[in-house]
């Protein structure tokens, strides 16, 4: 085992649907960083055009050439976000990687705009590798696209027993098999009778090993 985070990892076994369900989303993904990044050139070469003679308000130039920055910065995120996974199990607070989440989301054509709602406020800590979590969070945020209803266009993180759960706040469809397999894969499962999943918390790993 490696000590370096930034080390590809072997991906999990997935059935030929949940790796066919992966490649869809990384395509719609793509799609929208594609997409990002012509908005970006076209920015920057409006930009090009202003510097040609001296500006009268420099500040304003430099804020809009910070926030173009960020945004190149934003999708070469979510491109490595996709990417091959990264990094051995790490103990790890749910809403500390929903910035990870939203980074991806907000490139796929049927998630951007923030109507998904996700919150994980109330999430207690967990011990998986940051990808597979990630991942997991997409694909049942992306099994929600196209909802009508509110309930079915949130997911709650939160903590029952031993369990974190992720989940929608309407009874929904089956976990895909992408999210189901990542579960799994975490050492958790699709829940009974709702969508989402559940992963066991940090607490519950530390109580079985005798910590």
């Amino acid at each position: 085992m490696s000590d370096d985070p930034q080390r590809s990892e072997p991906s999990p076994p997935l059935s030929a649907a949940a790796a066919a369900e992966w490649i869809r989303l990384v395509e719609n993904v793509l799609r929208g960083v594609a997409h990002g990044l012509n908005n970006r050139a076209a920015a920057l070469s409006a930009l090009v055009e202003l510097t040609s003679e001296p500006p009268e308000r420099p500040s304003v130039l430099r804020e809009i050439l910070n926030a173009e920055q960020q945004r190149v910065r934003d999708l070469v995120h979510a491109v490595l976000t996709i990417g091959a996974p990264r990094g051995e199990p790490e103990a790890l607070s749910p809403a500390d990687v929903m910035a990870d989440v939203g980074i991806v989301l907000e490139q796929h054509p049927d998630l951007r705009g923030g109507e998904l709602q996700i919150d994980a406020s109330q999430g207690s800590p967990l011990r998986v590798p940051r990808w597979a979590f990630v991942r997991a969070v997409i694909a049942l945020a992306a099994g929600l696209a196209g909802a009508t209803r509110a309930e079915a266009r949130r997911l709650d993180i939160t903590t029952e027993g031993d369990w974190l759960l992720i989940a929608s706040g309407d009874r929904g469809p089956t976990p895909s098999p992408l999210a189901t397999e990542l579960a799994r894969y975490m050492g958790g499962e699709p829940l009974d009778g709702r969508y989402g999943i559940r992963v066991p918390t940090l607490a519950a790993l530390r109580r079985r090993e005798g910590r």
